[in-house]
């Protein structure tokens, strides 16, 4: 009996899609979703939490809290330019936030192509609310970007294992950034390469999870990985997947431990306009 058992699980194993057909799947799956997720907004409550790494370190009783409440989209822009992310900050804590930019969906929607620049300048704006470094890349679409197929010659890509996600059967595929310049870059302009593991059901290429995990390859940087893992459901009246969580790991300083989650709620459905376009 196990020797029936051992050979039916090899014969699976050679039937199983290899790497490339199961990426070829995702490439589809993305290329249908990009235009879907790119007409909806959703509102974002982020909490980041900096703390010290363990006692006894100069600064060990500093300890920091902060709740972002925040209007967010993902747009893909035109001429294959690229998958962006964009966050209005409301309110932090219990206090709101001056607006200086205006409503995030009329700013998608209504204004003159100049309008680009100035969701680009909202993103800015909203990320000097974060606790740690400024930064743009803790946002969902941040995986999604990366897993385009107008990305596809930057890795390599391996199956890395199997695992069921609300009882769907998916694959792990980890990819691997191998051109530089890189997606991601330091604040000098240096490379960050990334690492990016994607589950993907494997009768159809749907993303149901994935991280982002980048660090800066030169010998005098830290050695930190920043993370970046966003987990999507099914949303039945949509009948789309979309992003339900996120959880950042971020740099704060030496001895210091910062991490981040978000939810992402009231999805709706916006116009999205042939006038937002790269510069």
């Amino acid at each position: 009996m196990k020797l029936l058992v051992t050979a039916l699980a090899g014969v699976a194993l050679l039937q199983s899609p290899a790497a490339g057909e199961l990426t070829t799947r995702l490439h589809s799956y993305l290329l249908g979703y990009e235009p879907r997720l790119s007409e909806l907004i959703a509102d974002e409550q982020l909490i980041q939490h900096d703390v010290p790494e363990r006692e006894g370190r100069p600064g060990a009783d500093s300890f920091a809290k902060r709740t972002l409440r925040s209007e967010v989209a993902f747009v893909a822009l035109p001429a294959d330019a690229g998958w962006l992310g964009f966050r209005r900050v409301l309110r932090m804590g219990d206090r709101s936030v001056d607006d200086r930019t205006g409503s995030l969906k009329d700013v998608l929607t209504t204004g003159p192509q100049s309008e680009y620049a100035k969701a680009r300048e909202m993103l800015a704006e909203s990320a000097r609310y974060n606790l740690g470094e400024a930064r743009t890349t803790n946002l969902p679409n941040l995986p999604l970007e990366m897993l385009h197929p107008r990305n596809a010659k930057r890795f390599s890509v391996r199956i890395a294992g199997k695992e069921k996600i609300h009882g769907k059967n998916t694959t792990l595929l980890v990819f691997v950034e191998t051109v530089a310049p890189t997606i991601v870059t330091a604040t000098d302009g240096g490379n960050m390469r990334s690492i990016v593991k994607a589950w993907v059901e494997t009768a159809n290429g749907r993303l149901w999870k994935a991280e982002v995990i980048t660090r800066d390859p030169r010998d005098n940087a830290l050695p930190f990985d920043a993370i970046v893992s966003v987990a999507f459901k099914e949303h039945v009246s949509l009948a789309l997947l979309v992003p339900a969580t996120m959880h950042e790991k971020f740099f704060s300083g030496v001895g210091r431990r910062a991490w981040g989650d978000a939810t992402y709620t009231n999805y709706r459905r916006f116009q999205t306009s042939a006038r937002i376009v790269p510069q």
